[in-house]
């Protein structure tokens, strides 16, 4: 809401249809969009106030809501696991029973697919 500043030197009850607000000299108002626009127009008697010490005001009341921290992801080097390692891996955890006739490089991409289907966030 804008704020708007009675500059005049008399005390004064503005004549916009349905406001009638009294005003007394220096005194500062927040009003309507609509009403500051009917009221600015003349430059004598009201003038526009931008408050700086608002644009500096830290809310008061409320707390800064935590941002949840991120649970980081298992750390599991399937690099490093050969062929058996990687079939129990796959069945323990996930439940898949892998062929074990597959070569290495094979279930090792099969079982990096399950990981990421069922461990990686969407």
């Amino acid at each position: 809401m804008p704020k708007v500043k009675y500059i005049a030197t008399g005390i004064k009850i503005d004549s916009i249809n349905g406001v009638g607000l009294r005003w007394e000299p220096d005194q500062v108002r927040n009003v309507s969009a609509e009403v500051a626009e009917r009221l600015l127009v003349y430059s004598d008697t009201w003038m526009r106030v931008y408050d700086e010490t608002l644009d500096n005001v830290v809310p008061i009341g409320l707390a800064q809501a935590e941002k949840p921290v991120e649970e980081p992801l298992p750390v599991i080097d399937f690099h490093s696991m050969r062929k058996k390692a990687l079939l129990e891996f796959a069945e323990r955890k996930y439940n898949e029973r892998l062929d074990k006739r597959q070569n290495e490089g094979t279930i090792r991409h099969k079982v990096i697919a399950l990981f990421s289907r069922n461990e990686m966030p969407d």
